[in-house]
């Protein structure tokens, strides 16, 4: 196996007083090869900049099924990156060559409606922190013989983290959980549950049977930001920011990936770091993290039937375990539930999801929250979704998109509560 020794660049001035413009970062699809080690590659090429940071950075490994990395090149780095690569003799393909004007053509124009009509809360754009906040509170009073919203943890700069409970009132009912934005990055996620919390809502208005039905028998607690201050950052400054904002370490390296810092054993294995500026830092310790002590410990006082965490992208219904490769003693029911929910997604759209073991169709990686909840607290039905789409466009998922994906999700979901409603005691 080829080892390579790349030079870590460190040339930093950290002032991110400018919001980070992605204008000539382009993302490329690259064929792994069996003697390369691309990971350490990307992993070392790193830049720091008056601004922000300059970084290769890697946003889907490579699967058996599909041995490409989609990678995200600074325009900086373009011709070293390409001559590198030739050396070699890896191949690639441009796939989204202006990551700026992705963001800006689609971004941009949805806040020009919004600013037009500030009023009207609009289930097909992407929506700033006070505006979803300020939505989940006028819900929830609007609709206070469904809805109740509360506080669920904090973040590292003190915000409180908010959920909603949906369902119709009466005695200690299961909990359908449902989170999402543990990722700044992936608005569609979050998205997608503000328009599954108002079609839960309204279905119910409507009398709908299916809805109904699942209301009465289940609680279903969302929380459609888990990283706070993350997200708030994705907006204000960053776009493709993944992690929390903690102060961790030296270099004015920021945040810890949320989805590395909760207990499982294996700690540091696969795809996640010790080193703080790494997209994947795991944390100090499991739990090192307000919001996922917080949530966590609020986690383990509910009666949970299902526990789904939402991301993007890649088309995948993940079930435990990621950390390790034996499977679990719930596999089979896992993958039969998993199955049937993929095939309700292809119903709605025509759209395919993978469905799998996180080891198996993703990478290895340990302190998940999917495997944390399957194992510490014994929730059977642990999922783990990633959503549209599979590399077009990325983290960057146009607003077009963002209904028929929560339709397909939602169709999906509930395949999930009727198999507990008629299975599980």
């Amino acid at each position: 196996m080829v080892r390579l020794g790349v030079l870590l660049l460190l040339l930093c001035v950290f002032s991110h007083a400018e919001r980070v413009n992605y204008s000539g970062y382009q993302v490329w699809h690259v064929k792994a090869q069996d003697d390369v080690r691309l990971d350490d590659v990307f992993e070392s090429l790193q830049v720091c900049i008056k601004g922000g940071r300059d970084y290769v950075d890697v946003w889907r490994r490579p699967l058996p099924t599909s041995p490409v990395y989609h990678v995200m090149i600074p325009g900086r780095l373009i011709e070293h990156v390409t001559q590198l690569l030739r050396h070699m003799n890896v191949t690639y393909d441009v796939w989204i060559d202006d990551v700026q004007r992705l963001i800006s053509d689609d971004t941009m124009k949805g806040r020009l409606r919004h600013r037009r009509n500030p009023r009207v809360f609009r289930f097909n754009e992407y929506h700033k922190y006070d505006e979803i906040l300020g939505w989940m509170e006028k819900f929830a009073r609007v609709n206070s013989d469904l809805v109740s919203l509360f506080q669920v943890g904090s973040t590292y700069e003190g915000r409180r983290i908010m959920a909603m409970k949906i369902g119709v009132p009466g005695g200690n009912k299961q909990v359908i959980w449902q989170d999402s934005l543990i990722h700044a990055r992936e608005w569609i996620s979050g998205a997608t549950l503000l328009w599954l919390s108002h079609k839960l809502v309204r279905n119910y208005r409507q009398h709908e049977a299916d809805v109904t039905s699942l209301l009465r028998r289940f609680d279903w607690i969302v929380l459609p930001v888990w990283n706070v201050d993350g997200y708030i950052y994705s907006w204000t400054k960053d776009r493709l920011w993944r992690k929390s904002r903690t102060n961790v370490g030296p270099f004015g390296c920021k945040g810890v990936d949320l989805n590395r810092n909760f207990y499982t054993p294996n700690r540091g294995a696969g795809i996640s770091s010790d080193y703080t500026c790494s997209g994947v830092y795991q944390g100090n310790s499991p739990f090192s993290e307000p919001e996922s002590s917080s949530v966590s410990r609020y986690l383990s006082t509910l009666n949970l039937a299902a526990f789904i965490s939402i991301h993007s992208y890649a088309q995948y219904w993940l079930y435990p375990y990621g950390y390790k490769s034996t499977s679990s003693e719930d596999n089979e029911d896992l993958k039969r539930v998993a199955l049937e929910a993929v095939a309700a997604i292809k119903r709605t759209h025509g759209k395919e999801y993978k469905q799998g073991r996180v080891i198996d169709l993703a990478y290895e990686v340990a302190g998940g929250s999917v495997d944390w909840a399957h194992q510490s607290l014994c929730v059977k039905y642990s999922y783990g979704v990633e959503l549209r789409d599979r590399g077009k466009h990325g983290f960057i998922l146009p607003r077009r998109y963002i209904v028929p994906t929560a339709e397909e999700y939602f169709e999906a979901v509930k395949v999930v509560a009727r198999h507990i409603a008629r299975n599980e005691t």
